[in-house]
Formats: structure tokens, sequence, C-alpha cells
């Protein structure tokens, strides 16, 4: 069950969580005209580390504008807003959600671009809700990825992650835990709302960034990870034939972190024995949680 803070940062004001509720005739959620982002609170001795909070709040504040929804409110502000909210929660890691969306009556397509962008922001307690020490199986998905040509990728536009809820529970019908997509060409996107890593002997292959592949914050801080530790990484096209190769796989995006492929498809995967993926969840809990 969603442990959602009691409070919210609603344009530049500490309140409470429903202040900033839309109206059931917005734009936004009707049409999924809203943008998010998500980064984590890591609570250590006490002590919050908010992983890469610049680079999550500088693409929230992109993607929104992207989509029409420029608000205000800088990086800074959105930052101490943030601060704000981390000292009414009891202490415990949390997974922090902005979002910027229209909230006022409007339902044309064309219109609403004169009524104000609103930007609230809360905290989801994570403490005992995550299985990320735990393999998750994943379905060779029927779903298609969404086209980047249809909807760009590289925004967290709300609507878009229905393609995302098709995939999740099109897997979990099937007895999988996560689907992984292919796009239209038949090469590997990312799974439901993460990236995916494959492991073949020391190597580490990942698709490259085009326009269906969505550049995660976490798929960064893997490469940059694997770069240090000297672990070689090719960013390549992967059809189904590779993942049938595969030695392990691995997933990663903010709220699941770095977690294992333990099963991917029909086949058993002994990820967490390879030295590449120990080395790349370890190298990532020394940043996150120390």
């Amino acid at each position: 069950m969603t442990e959602v803070s009691a409070y919210s940062w609603f344009n530049g004001q500490i309140g409470h969580l429903e202040q900033g509720a839309p109206s059931v005739a917005s734009i936004s959620f009707h049409l999924g005209t809203s943008v998010f982002d998500g980064l984590m609170a890591y609570c250590n001795d006490g002590s919050y580390y908010l992983h890469r909070l610049e680079e999550h709040l500088v693409r929230f504040r992109e993607g929104a504008a992207r989509l029409g929804l420029v608000f205000p409110w800088t990086v800074e502000q959105l930052a101490d807003g943030i601060a704000e909210l981390l000292l009414l929660q009891p202490k415990g890691t949390q997974y922090i959600r902005p979002i910027a969306y229209r909230r006022a009556p409007e339902l044309w397509v064309t219109g609403s671009e004169g009524r104000p962008v609103d930007v609230s922001i809360f905290t989801v307690k994570t403490d005992g809700v995550r299985d990320i020490d735990m393999p998750i199986s994943c379905q060779i998905s029927p779903i298609e990825r969404i086209s980047g040509r249809s909807i760009p990728q590289q925004t967290k536009v709300s609507g878009a992650y229905v393609n995302s809820l098709y995939a999740r529970r099109t897997a979990e019908a099937a007895g999988f835990g996560d689907g992984v997509m292919f796009d239209r060409e038949g090469r590997l996107a990312e799974a439901s709302a993460a990236n995916v890593f494959l492991i073949f002997g020391d190597r580490l292959i990942t698709p490259p960034l085009n326009p269906d592949v969505f550049p995660g914050i976490t798929r960064k801080v893997v490469l940059e990870l694997a770069g240090h530790a000297g672990i070689e990484v090719q960013e390549v096209d992967c059809c189904r034939d590779d993942l049938a190769k595969a030695d392990g796989a691995f997933l990663c995006s903010t709220l699941m972190e770095v977690r294992a492929i333990g099963r991917l498809g029909d086949r058993n995967l002994k990820t967490i024995e390879t030295a590449a993926f120990q080395t790349i969840i370890n190298e990532f809990r020394k940043l996150t949680h120390s």
C-alpha cells in the first residue's frame, strides 16, 4: 500500500496533499497532459542523500516546458520545497514525485494554454515496500513500445505511461513481474518503466538512446559506474536472439534502483552470480546508501 505524505509543496507553499487536486474537467486529467519526475531521498544515519537532485529537477522543468507547461519556479526553489517537505516526514527513505499540470477546467485539445500551470511535489515512504534485493521475472512482452515519433520519450508525459501500464498488467497476468518491450523495428527498448542491461561474460550491452528509449538517469549512473570499474559497455541494438544468449540481465530506474532479472521469458538467469552485476550493484549501494 502506498504511504503518501499528508503534505505537499504546491505552487511555492507547503500545505495539505489535496490542495492541488485538479478539477474533474481538467485537460491534464482527461488527456494525460501532465509531466512528472521521480527521485530518491535516501535516509542514511538520520541524514538525507538526494540522489542526482539537480539532474532530476532540470529534466522535470525542461520536460514540462516541452509540453507547454511553463512555470516560474526555479530548480533551486523546487529543491528548497523538497527540503521543507522532508522536514515534515518521519525519518526514512522517500520517493519524491514532482508533477506539473493544469488543474483548472478545460476540455479542449487546444485552448488550454491560457490556463495556469500548477506544480505539486509530494513524497512516498519506501522503507519495506520495495523488493529491490529480489530478482524479478520478465516477460518478453507482446506489447509494443510506443514510438518516440508519436510521443517524445525524453519527457515523462503522464499519458504516455498507459503503454507502461499495459506492459506491466500483461506481464503480471502471465505470471511475471514486468515485461521487456520491443519497438516496431524489433529492437529491444525497455521494461515498463526501467532501462534494460544484458550481461555477456564481463560485458554489458544496453540499447542506445534512440527515440524509443527513455534516457534514464539511473541508466546514466550505471554507465558511469561501469566505466569507473573497467567494465566494457556496448550501446547497440538488441533483438530477441540477444536475449536468448545473455548470461544475465538487469533493470534500472529511480525507484527500482538496480534489480537483477532472474527469469527472462522461458529462461532462468543467474544474474546475481555474475561478477558484472555484483560490481554494479555494490558500487550503486555505496553511492546511495553511505
